[in-house]
């Protein structure tokens, strides 16, 4: 059964990161939207634009079974700063469903009271964040799953694949992308 994700994104996203959330889970068989917070074409922080699926308001209501966010410090902030997506993770959060951030984008999570206990994150984010910082490529905390950064971006998309899919479906995956 396919799995509904979403990953609401702005400008200045870590292109690494999100698009290989996004291929590493569409390989696994979910169906990843990608919701934009501004506009529907974006800018990454390394200048690669990319076309969304769909506007965060627009779809803001439809239940998921992952809330995931790239990196990257200025999506990080405007994820952490917007109503609507700090309004998605909360409800995921609280529902029980899945949240996940890579890099700067647990600060989003934070902010929406959603990191409670052992988490990661990009160097020097763990200061805003407080108590709780490992120091792991990725950390799976309850219903809350973080990263590091762009050098892991692979390892937690897998890590996502397994959580939505099981073990099994994120080996094969790994295997077959000679990870």
């Amino acid at each position: 059964m396919s799995k509904k994700v979403i990953m609401p994104i702005t400008n200045g996203f870590e292109e690494i990161e999100a698009i290989t959330i996004i291929d590493i889970l569409r390989r696994a068989g979910a169906a990843v939207t990608v919701a934009a917070l501004e506009g529907r074409q974006i800018t990454g922080a390394h200048n690669i634009e990319i076309k969304t699926d769909a506007a965060l308001e627009d779809i803001l209501n439809e239940e998921y079974d992952l809330v995931v966010l790239a990196g990257g410090g200025k999506n990080a902030d405007s994820l952490g700063e917007d109503k609507q997506a700090q309004t998605l993770i909360k409800r995921q959060f609280a529902a029980g469903k899945l949240v996940a951030a890579i890099c700067a984008a647990p600060l989003a999570l934070h902010r929406a009271g959603a990191i409670k206990g052992e988490y990661t994150c990009f160097s020097g984010c763990e200061q805003t964040i407080g108590d709780g910082y490992v120091q792991k490529n990725v950390v799976e905390n309850g219903n809350v799953i973080t990263s590091r950064g762009p050098g892991t971006a692979g390892e937690f998309a897998l890590a996502l694949a397994a959580a939505l899919y099981g073990k099994e479906t994120a080996d094969k995956l790994k295997k077959g992308m000679y990870y």
